[in-house]
Order: C-alpha cells, then structure tokens, then sequence
C-alpha cells in the first residue's frame, strides 16, 4: 500500500526529496529503489526520479549503478550524479558521466588521479584527443611514462599531429 501510495507522490518533483528522506531515515532503502524503480515506468516521471535511483545505487547497491547509468543516460541529472559518484569514490562512472557530459578534460584528469580503478586506455584515448585544456596531453605522457610505459607509442601516435614535440621532450 506504501508503494502504491509512493507511486503518487514521487511524480511530484517538489515531493521526491521529502519522501527520500523519509525512507532512509527509518532504513528503508530497498523499498525506497524499488518504489523508484516503479516509478520509472509511470508515465508521468521526470528525472529527478532516474537520478536519485542513481545516487541510491551508488550509496547502497554500486553494482547496480553502472547499468543505470548506461540505460538511462539521457534522463539522468548528470552533475548532480558525478557529485554523488565521486562523494562515495564510484570513478569509473564518474569518467563514464564526465565523457557523457562532453566533460573530456575532468574525465583524463579523474582517470589519472585514480587510475588503479577508473583508468582504462580505449577510454582514456577517446578523450584525451578532445580535451580543450592543451596541458593534459603534457601530463598525460607523464602518466604514461610512469604507469603504462608499454602503452605510450600508441597515446603519442594519437597525440603527434597535435603536440609540440619540443616540450614533449
């Protein structure tokens, strides 16, 4: 009954906070997903309700949160999710939503400060060539000197019509 009630008011934007707060205070949190997980598929939802289920993943379920993102990227509140990912230390979908958002320059920066689990390097080459900060390709042959040697013909093969290669050496 609390769901089919909750279905009613969290299509109301100005209500979701309120009722958020309400199940996670008293520690309901799987309720709380499945009851925004419901209301996904209600057909006036808006996306407060896609990003909130989000933050939610990455809180108590960051398995899950990944899939969310890829599945429904076009409704998500992009900049309040990459709040909620780097606060509870998600950084590959913290790079994922940064390259989503035409954010390239945060993503290379976010990979390379936490490369242990957010860096891969399709993705790190798909972005590094669209970064308007020209610096970061400076730092990015650091980084690769230092962490991925083996790697770094194919980043400065990416890299060569657009560097100098003076300070590059």
């Amino acid at each position: 009954m609390a769901a089919l009630c909750g279905q009613h008011v969290i299509i109301q934007p100005d209500h979701l906070e309120d009722v958020l707060q309400f199940y996670e205070k008293f520690g309901y949190e799987e309720e709380l997903m499945l009851l925004l997980e419901q209301g996904m598929s209600l057909e006036r939802t808006h996306n407060g309700i896609y990003t909130e289920l989000g933050i939610l993943y990455a809180k108590y379920t960051p398995k899950r949160l990944m899939d969310h993102i890829r599945t429904y990227n076009n409704h998500l509140m992009i900049p309040k999710l990459i709040r909620a990912c780097e606060q509870y230390q998600m950084w590959p979908e913290a790079v994922h939503l940064h390259a989503s958002y035409e954010q390239q320059d945060q993503a290379i920066i976010t990979m390379m400060e936490h490369s242990p689990s957010s860096w891969r390097h399709d993705l790190f080459s798909q972005n590094i060539i669209k970064v308007a900060n020209h610096d970061l390709w400076y730092r990015a042959i650091i980084f690769y000197l230092e962490e991925e040697p083996m790697l770094l013909n194919d980043m400065l093969k990416l890299l060569a019509t657009k560097i100098d290669l003076t300070k590059a050496v």
